[in-house]
């Protein structure tokens, strides 16, 4: 599975492999500004955050200056003070108009981003709203398939083998959300032999947990 979003000035691309996520990004012209693979061991925590930085203030200011040179333009013609080139309001609009495709585009591109956070790389793309859907399932899938690949690879025990390794490696699985706690409870019951919790106390002396084998 892959996504990817273009833009006029950048073009991002992610795509699951066999061992890792794949990230790359070039530039308008199509030069290689990154390009790397994150292994699955290393993607979670994954989070997808919708950022906006909105210029209020300067978009205000810019909207009341467009406003104000219009209409002093259009006061010194119909009042006779000055006489305008014939194709001024052409010009004017044509402004106008291409002023308004820039912030169009800013608007969906620069000042509202989604950005998708793993534990080493931190992506930004542009909100597009045709995109949403798409970017909210390929997240999602990238999370259940990373998950899928740890406990495929790292959650099965071997109560024969060294049993502190595999405690660590349980709790680090745990604690990335790929196993429940039951399921890690359990994991490690198999492992030691002994129930799980912090043992019990009897005549005031603190004995170990029970075995169950």
């Amino acid at each position: 599975m892959q996504f990817r979003q273009s833009q006029v000035t950048r073009s991002t691309e992610f795509v699951l492999r066999e061992h890792g996520l794949y990230v790359s990004q070039r530039d308008g012209r199509g030069q290689l500004d990154m390009a790397v693979e994150i292994p699955y061991e290393e993607v979670l925590p994954l989070r997808l955050e919708y950022h906006s930085n909105l210029p209020g203030r300067h978009l205000r200011w810019l909207a009341i200056g467009t406003l104000w040179l219009i209409g002093n333009a259009a006061r010194l013609q119909y009042a006779g003070h000055k006489e305008l080139p014939e194709d001024f309001w052409f010009y004017v609009l044509s402004g106008v108009a291409a002023l308004g495709l820039v912030v169009l585009y800013a608007w969906h591109n620069w000042w509202h981003q989604a950005i998708v956070h793993t534990a080493p790389l931190r992506v930004l793309l542009a909100d597009h709203p045709r995109d949403r859907r798409q970017l909210r399932a390929f997240v999602q899938h990238l999370e259940s398939h990373t998950k899928a690949y740890l406990r495929r690879e790292y959650a099965p025990i071997n109560p024969l083998g060294l049993i502190e390794p595999q405690l660590r490696r349980l709790g680090w699985l745990h604690e990335l959300d790929v196993l429940s706690t039951p399921e890690a409870q359990a994991l490690a019951t198999r492992l030691t032999g002994r129930l799980p919790g912090r043992g019990f106390k009897s005549m005031g002396q603190k004995l170990e947990a029970l075995y169950v084998n």
